[in-house]
């Protein structure tokens, strides 16, 4: 649960102090781009740096970083369990994140960073790393509508809570794309309490020392604007870091060269996935975590650049321009799907909507329902071909949207909408990697490809006739089948609430595990409208009630008519060892393969009609089957001119001094080559 406010933070780290310097990063988008570029920055210039951004992509310690490199597990979890044991010794009953914030800061001091980039997690005035008074200088990036059930539903109150990071005599710098009123609101809270000066990202100063560079222009080119204004405040806040270190901050534009190719994983990323798209296949997906309407608006300029623009989409020399898009979204739930589908969906595009798993440290995280978004998807964009899928599983709707961009076609394919989704995405290709679970990923691509065959089947003139509130069923299904179906997605569904269910559970046990002094609060009093239960009947936990269901549901499955299938011959074959034994033929041995020939082959070396002759240049050639000595057959001539056939000699053992024939029955042969022997000799 988000709990907004610094006192539970405070008491976390109350007896903690911070000896680094801090970049203190707010903003609605952009933010997390900014920190990973300072980040990278100040490592190539060999400031030991620590960096902390929310939220994690695959694990829980991997948004700390030292020196651009994420913690260990080890030492992550030596201090997280520190500061675990302290909220519920102090029963300060502090939120995830809070411990998270503890956690990371705790881990600058231990490793003794000289810097530390720390990204608000939401908000800024009563974010839990406002706790900071260590300050350097202070960025506010992009600001746009979100959290509104939190920070306000017009810009300048969400501007006025971006502005809280802001302190006394510490300058700062605001992205100048955002609207006049979000200035405005930033710099009468920075007058009031006295902070700048404010850094201006357009000056006279910086178009000759930066804009004008070689540097620049390498690094710039190719980037659209958002990635060089979030390049540029990040360039600036690590200038001011310099500075306040009394480092020379002469050259810094060459900084910039290391960060042309750097990847930030969940931003903007490519990807290879050939468990998806086979192993031969050097197609490339795009993921990034845009989850609000401007962060879309961003995106699809990315994907879709101008026909000015000499930036590739992948990277091999075609261009996305003019092609239709097949997206792979999840949300949240409770994020206005509607306006950002429509700024991110343009007809002709193909979307796979699908669902993320539960999200560690963050048990209040729920995805939206795929069908749900599917249905606003077409709402919005009618002109668009969509299916969901109802199961949780990056690569299972990575395989879904091949088959529905076309096995031949060379469409773009981006994986976005929510970075849980994206985090989702990376842990299984590392499952996989490690792993290797092809056999799984064979049968969801078989499961995925007869969901895209039976979808695009329904889409066909004829079947126009069903009502829009009908689900889409294969052709040719039965009603057993399609009551299966449809139970198989309602287990599907209670597993995941199962997995909600556990994880809120466990946190509320940690919670209340060390308060034996506080009462435990009485039940509600039930409405006279509730029927009084009977007083031998306990009562049902929420739990038991969802076991209950589920059985029902399981049940009812069970109790499904069989539809017998026709006899088919099993694709796969037997796997009894014995069996292929037997079937293997036996190998013949040497004996049984020499009587087999009814001549043997004749070598080319047994006598010689030339003294200059050697066995190395004579070639014999073996007779046809019907007797016949071929013409080109060399025939061994002797002193009186009487020519042998050579398939009447028997081969020789040739050494050194002498010529040995084989033993044999017949005794005229050997006796004529011994002669033919010594007279050549």
């Amino acid at each position: 649960m988000i709990q907004p406010g610094l006192e539970r933070i405070g008491l976390l780290l109350k007896n903690v102090q911070f000896p680094w310097k801090a970049i203190h990063v707010a903003g609605t988008n952009g933010k997390g781009s900014i920190c990973a570029f300072a980040s990278a920055l100040l490592t190539r210039r060999c400031v030991r740096n620590g960096r902390f951004t929310s939220p994690h992509l695959i694990d829980r310690w991997d948004c700390i970083t030292i020196n651009d490199k994420p913690v260990s597990e080890r030492q992550f979890r030596k201090i997280e369990d520190h500061f675990i044991q302290l909220n519920q010794r102090e029963h300060i009953n502090a939120s995830e994140f809070e411990l998270l914030t503890a956690t990371a800061f705790q881990l600058f001091n231990e490793a003794k960073v000289d810097v530390g980039v720390v990204e608000v997690g939401m908000g800024g005035k009563l974010d839990a790393t406002n706790i900071l008074n260590n300050q350097v200088v202070s960025v506010i990036s992009k600001i746009a509508r979100d959290h509104q059930n939190f920070l306000g539903n017009t810009l300048e109150e969400i501007a006025l809570h971006k502005a809280g990071i802001l302190r006394p005599s510490v300058p700062y710098i605001v992205n100048p794309i955002n609207e006049w009123n979000v200035h405005d609101a930033i710099d009468d809270y920075a007058a009031e309490i006295g902070a700048g000066p404010r850094i201006l990202p357009e000056t006279e100063e910086l178009r000759e020392n930066l804009y004008s560079t070689k540097d620049w222009h390498k690094f710039a080119t190719g980037l659209r604007p958002f990635q060089r204004d979030n390049a540029v405040l990040a360039f600036l806040a690590v200038l001011e870091v310099l500075k306040s270190m009394n480092e020379s901050t002469r050259k810094s534009t060459s900084l910039l060269s290391g960060l042309r190719n750097k990847v930030f994983p969940g931003r903007l990323q490519r990807s290879y996935v050939r468990q998806v798209f086979g192993a031969s296949n050097n197609r490339r997906i795009l993921i990034d975590g845009a989850h609000n309407p401007d962060a879309a608006e961003a995106l699809n300029d990315f994907v879709r650049p101008p026909s000015t623009s000499k930036r590739n989409f992948d990277g091999a020399g075609s261009l996305s321009r003019g092609r239709p898009i097949t997206w792979v979204l999840a949300m949240t739930d409770g994020k206005d799907a509607r306006r950002y589908l429509a700024r991110l969906l343009r007809p002709g595009d193909n979307v796979v909507t699908t669902t993320f798993g539960p999200v560690d440290g963050m048990p209040w995280v729920r995805p939206m329902d795929p069908k749900e978004l599917l249905k606003i998807a077409l709402e919005s964009i009618p002109e668009i071909t969509g299916l969901y899928v109802p199961t949780a599983g990056t690569f299972r709707a990575l395989c879904a949207a091949k088959y529905l961009t076309g096995l031949g076609q060379d469409h773009p394919i981006v994986l976005t909408g929510s970075l849980y989704l994206v985090g989702d995405f990376l842990r299984e290709k590392r499952q996989l990697t490690e792993d290797g679970y092809t056999m799984n990923i064979n049968w969801v691509d078989r499961e995925e490809r007869n969901r895209v065959n039976n979808f695009l089947s329904n889409k066909l003139p004829d079947v126009d006739r069903i009502p829009a509130d009908s689900p889409v069923t294969a052709v040719g299904e039965s009603r057993e089948e399609e009551e299966a179906r449809k139970l198989l997605e309602e287990i599907e569904k209670l597993n995941r609430e199962m997995q909600f269910l556990d994880l809120e559970e466990k946190r509320l046990t940690q919670t209340r595990s060390f308060q034996p002094d506080h009462p435990v609060p009485a039940a509600p009093v039930p409405l006279p409208s509730t029927p009084s239960p009977e007083p031998n009947s306990k009562a049902t936990s929420p739990k038991q009630k969802f076991f209950e269901e589920f059985e029902n549901i399981r049940k009812q499955l069970a109790n499904l008519p069989s539809t017998p299938l026709p006899p088919t011959e099993s694709a796969e074959p037997d796997n009894n060892l014995r069996d292929l034994v037997k079937t293997v033929p036996p190998r013949p041995d040497v004996e049984a393969i020499l009587k087999q020939e009814e001549k043997p082959r004749i070598r080319a070396h047994y006598a010689r009609s030339d003294p200059k002759e050697t066995p190395i240049n004579r070639t014999f050639r073996l007779a046809h089957s019907d007797g016949e000595l071929p013409s080109k057959v060399r025939r061994v001539l002797l002193k009186d001119q009487a020519e042998v056939d050579v398939r009447k000699l028997q081969p020789l053992k040739i050494r050194k001094h002498q010529a040995k024939a084989e033993d044999d029955e017949d005794e005229e042969p050997r006796s004529y080559l011994r002669k033919a022997y010594s007279n050549a000799k």
